[in-house]
């Protein structure tokens, strides 16, 4: 096995693009750093604090409100026009298991800003409810 070791890697025709050979001799450019996720966590709202479990970017976590999660990044995004994909398993220390259960962004209470984003979990009856394992992924430009 061949092991490569680099601090920079750079493409030849564009600075942030590398071409990658796929299968059949199918070529494709890609650019990195935009396809690189930029935000990531998965957080308990059912405990307090709203501790993270794991996470990347994430300065903190805070209480908005029942079914809200704050969460600030280390690093600003470049705008809050970023791609959030935020999803939670339907189950809480609590009580709530199974049925229907959603999770947004909580942007009507102004929480998607570059620095921050927020959650919105509810149950199959459209209650807020906290929720046990809730997980957010952002991609897009980093300030």
């Amino acid at each position: 096995m061949s092991t490569l070791r680099t601090n920079a890697l750079e493409g030849v025709d564009a600075k942030n693009s590398i071409t990658i050979v796929a299968g059949a001799g199918n070529i494709t450019t890609t650019n990195v750093q935009q396809g690189l996720n930029k935000v990531w966590c998965s957080l308990d709202q059912d405990s307090s604090g709203h501790p993270v479990y794991d996470s990347f970017n994430v300065a903190s976590t805070s209480d908005g409100a029942t079914g809200v999660t704050v969460i600030a990044f280390t690093n600003n995004m470049a705008n809050d026009d970023y791609a959030d994909v935020i999803g939670a398993t339907a189950e809480s220390e609590s009580g709530f298991e199974g049925g229907m259960f959603s999770a947004t962004n909580h942007a009507s209470g102004g929480q998607k800003t570059t620095s921050q984003c927020g959650t919105d979990c509810r149950d199959d009856s459209s209650s807020r409810r906290d929720n046990h394992d809730t997980r957010v992924i952002i991609m897009g430009d980093l300030a």
